[in-house]
């Protein structure tokens, strides 16, 4: 009897352990071929932790929390879309973006975030020597802005730096009206005309992308795509040689010459 009794009891044993170990491959298995919803991966903390230069952490999400869709229509029905930049400025919210994006007037430009289009305040600079635009808008709680002048580079010492030949760069737009998504590249060269050349990608849609150092410091904006001419005569797009305007070319002080105005209309639209 007791020696049935400890078969028994090896043999519970034996069966729990089988259990145990099947019960741990089950869960083992099941965490493996589990997924991430879309909202964690597209998270903005959701940056990689492997090989990170100094600060890369810092600098992905500047990058991508600052980063808007920018769409200008007018009277024709032409529609053109691009990236831009939001920044907060003499304690007011701007989008930075290129001028040659913006075809049509401020009623008809709009700021694409979260599925919602924000409205245009009102341009405060279209410049057409350098190409940027500089729009205001009502605060995006859901955007984190880039502070000017704080996140300039300060003196000829830091944008030397930040210029410096093989430094890595980083932005963050819609090429192709996909994104966000967020690119890297390297510096490779600069133009006497203040254009920086960077190893890089972009595509329709990336224009007004804000590019910032492996510092964290906002550099410039994506300008275009290099083109060149190829062997027949014909026009050769580049697109890992993008072209970017320092950011030292926009003149943030027209801010100060346009007075702060309290908008009629609701600063959102579905």
């Amino acid at each position: 009897m007791g020696r049935t009794l400890k078969n028994l009891l090896g043999l519970s044993f034996v069966l729990l352990l089988a259990i145990l170990a099947s019960t741990s491959t089950y869960f083992s298995v099941k965490q493996k071929t589990e997924i991430p919803s879309l909202q964690e991966i597209t998270d903005f903390q959701n940056n990689s932790n492997i090989l990170l230069i100094n600060k890369q952490t810092k600098v992905l999400h500047k990058s991508r929390a600052s980063a808007v869709q920018v769409f200008s229509a007018n009277i024709h029905q032409h529609l053109a879309m691009q990236s831009g930049t939001y920044v907060i400025a003499f304690e007011r919210y701007f989008v930075l973006t290129t001028n040659h994006g913006i075809i049509g007037d401020c009623l008809l430009t709009k700021i694409y975030v979260d599925d919602k289009f924000r409205n245009c305040i009102r341009f405060i600079e279209l410049n057409q020597e350098s190409d940027y635009a500089i729009i205001e808008v009502e605060k995006i709680p859901s955007r984190k802005p880039v502070k000017i002048p704080q996140d300039l580079p300060t003196g000829r010492k830091q944008w030397t730096k930040a210029l410096g030949v093989m430094n890595r760069v980083f932005y963050t737009g819609y090429p192709n009206s996909v994104g966000p998504l967020t690119i890297e590249g390297k510096v490779a060269g600069y133009h006497p005309d203040d254009q920086l050349y960077i190893i890089s990608y972009a595509w329709s849609g990336s224009s007004g992308s804000g590019v910032f150092s492996q510092d964290g410091k906002y550099i410039g904006y994506v300008l275009a795509i290099d083109v060149g001419e190829n062997n027949l005569g014909g026009a050769a797009i580049l697109e890992n040689v993008v072209l970017v305007i320092p950011a030292f070319k926009i003149n943030w002080a027209a801010v100060l010459d346009v007075p702060q105005e309290v908008p009629e209309a609701d600063d959102t639209a579905n």
